[in-house]
Order: C-alpha cells, then structure tokens, then sequence
C-alpha cells in the first residue's frame, strides 16, 4: 500500500503526485455522461419491464423540480475540480511562484470558455437557433476562476464562510427579493428570480450573453469551494483513516440538510437550488471518500484503471463525443449482425460505441497525449 501522497501506479502513464481516486472518480463521473446514459436509455426498447423504464428515467433530467442520478454528473464535475486546486496550486506555487499561478488560473477559464464557445455550435445567424455564449464548459472556467481566486487569497476557515455565505446568500436572494408580477419566493419556470433577471439581461445585453451573467453561477463557485476544502483536507496531516471518516461524515451531513432545505427552496437543477447544491455537495464527498479509501488508502487499484484512462482525458471525450460520431463507428463493426439482434439492437449499438470511446482514449493513454487545460 502506498501514501496517499504518492499515488501512481494504476497505469506506467499515471503522474507521480496525483490522487488515483480523484482520476478515478473523473473518470467514472464523464464516463458515466458520454456511455452510460446511452446505453441504459435504451433498455426500454428491450423490454417493457418497469425496473428498465425507472433505470433509463434516472438518466433524464426532470422537466423541472426533481432529482435523478444525471443531475449529480456536472456538480460532481465542479467538486472534482475543486478537489484538485489545493495539490495543483501547491506544486505551481511551489515551482513558478504567486503571479503565474494567477496567471495560469486566468488562462484556463478563458480556454474553457473558448472551448465551451466550440462545443456549444455555430455562430447567430445560422440554423443553430440555440446558439449563445454560454455552455457548461463556460461555467465550469467561471466556477474555477472565482473558487480559485478565494482559496488562493483565504485561509481554509475564511474558505468556509464564503463557500456557506455564498450558498445561503443565493438561498436568501432567491427566497426574499420579489419579482414583479409573482412576488418574493416563487420557484416556478417564469416567476423565480433567475429568469426576471435573464429576462431584464435581455434587453441591456445581446440575448446570446445573458446566461455569462446568470445568477446561479453563483452556487457553482460554491460547489467549487466546498470541492476544494475537500482537498485540502485530503492533503492534511491527517490519517487516512480521519480522511474517508471526515469525507463521509460531512458528505452524508450535507445530504441530510438538503431535505429540509428543500422544503424552503425546491430541488432543481435549473435554478441550482441551495438543496441540490447541498445535495450533490453531499453526494460528491461520499463518492469522493468511497473512492479514496478503496484506491489510495486500501491500494485496491487494478479495477479503478478502466475510470482513469477516461479520467486523464476527461474533456478530450466530452468534445469528442460531440464532434465524432461514434454510432456511425459503431455500425462498422456491427451494422451487419444488426438486422438479427431485433430489439436489442439499440443497446448493442450503445454498447459498442461506448466501446470505441474508452478505446480511442486508452489510445491516448498509451500514447500519453492529454488534453491539459
């Protein structure tokens, strides 16, 4: 078993210097996104039974208020790139100094939001109606930028408070200041304070901007934070042991004070609701500590490769599952065994593509070429 600081060996390509369980969990968390949807959404072709029905609805987003295990995948995203501040701005700090650590951190919210520019689509004008300046990658390059701007000039305790006085503060606003026309705390479609706000942006900015100025860009930076205090906790003196039980302890902590909350301010994934973000906070340390104790601390390794090869290329899938059409690949290597596969065609398809896609990225690996943001 090796230390938790020294945590190679998944792979002859995995750094020295990188938590195995924090790839690991990367890797799980995108794979999850690009391949596994895919294929559970397509057992109810399979069979009608209401186990694959129940399966393939958790992996949809609910139209509104709710919760399903999609949700979870971008804020866990957020978390794990809060975890990753404190040992990647400790090593920078360390070798290049305070000013190009800034630097660097400018540099990579600009790159992701460039980047979110080219997965969103094409220019206005086009027949891409929905295109605009916004895009998840856009949120995850503002959550780094602010979460990495406060963990680099606070302490961990001043850390705390702006991680809860963000989230809380969110909660208030959202809770207290009226909206014309519905009043204070409604948290339906049109009458929260999120759309007035985008609503008013509309006519003071270019409609294609207004979401770089959302309100609920606000909890995000605070799923950020919450990340990053959970790395730093992992980089403390601590045992292992105190590590996982600290993780798990204030990760089912969170979970339970969603509920409550979600009595005040409904859960909703839209409007990043201070119960769901307390939940997937929540839900992000239990996987976290899951994973840490198992990989680093237990050193029960050889299962978690699988997750890191996609977890080292995390971005570089979540492009390319945009731009390569790995259904269409699909039908090259199993298009003509399809016509005798009947309903479980869909799945078969899924599968394989799935398939070529930790492939393509084990390629990678080999190769050690790395999409670095």
């Amino acid at each position: 078993m090796q230390s938790e600081n020294a945590v190679s060996s998944a792979g002859n390509n995995m750094p020295q210097g990188r938590l195995a369980s924090l790839d690991a969990l990367r890797g799980a968390d995108m794979f999850f996104l690009v391949a596994i949807v895919g294929i559970v959404r397509t057992l109810p072709k399979l069979s009608d039974h209401p186990t694959f029905q129940m399966l393939a609805d958790q992996c949809a987003h609910p139209k509104w208020h709710g919760f399903t295990a999609l949700d979870v995948i971008f804020p866990l995203f957020i978390f794990i790139m809060g975890v990753a501040m404190p040992f990647s701005f400790a090593k920078r700090l360390e070798r290049d100094g305070r000013a190009k650590v800034f630097g660097h951190l400018f540099t990579r919210a600009v790159v992701l939001f460039l980047l979110g520019l080219v997965f969103w689509g094409t220019p206005p004008g086009s027949e891409n109606h929905g295109w605009g300046f916004y895009s998840v990658l856009y949120r995850i390059g503002f959550s780094y930028l602010f979460a990495g701007l406060i963990v680099l000039n606070f302490k961990p305790r001043a850390q705390v408070f702006w991680a809860f006085g963000l989230v809380f503060g969110y909660w208030l606003a959202m809770r207290f200041i009226p909206v014309p026309g519905f009043g204070a705390g409604n948290f339906s479609e049109d009458g929260n304070l999120v759309a007035f706000v985008t609503g008013w942006l509309e006519g003071v900015i270019p409609p294609s901007t207004k979401h770089l100025l959302s309100p609920t860009l606000i909890p995000s930076v605070a799923n950020a934070l919450f990340g990053a205090l959970a790395g730093q906790w992992l980089r403390s003196e601590k045992s292992p042991t105190q590590k996982t039980l600290g993780l798990l302890l204030v990760g089912g902590l969170f979970v339970a004070l969603s509920f409550p909350i979600h009595q005040s301010f409904p859960l909703c994934k839209k409007l990043l609701s201070t119960s769901f973000t307390f939940l997937t906070c929540g839900l992000s340390m239990l996987l976290l500590g899951l994973f840490y104790w198992i990989i680093d601390v237990q050193g029960y390794r050889r299962w978690s490769f699988f997750f890191i090869v996609v977890g080292m290329n995390s971005i570089t899938i979540y492009l390319g599952a945009r731009y390569i059409d790995f259904s269409k690949l699909s039908g090259v290597f199993i298009g003509a065994f399809t016509p005798l596969l009947g309903p479980a065609q869909p799945l078969a398809m899924a599968i394989t593509s799935a398939t070529l896609m930790w492939l393509f990225l084990h390629f990678l690996y080999r190769h050690k070429v790395f999409l670095k943001v």
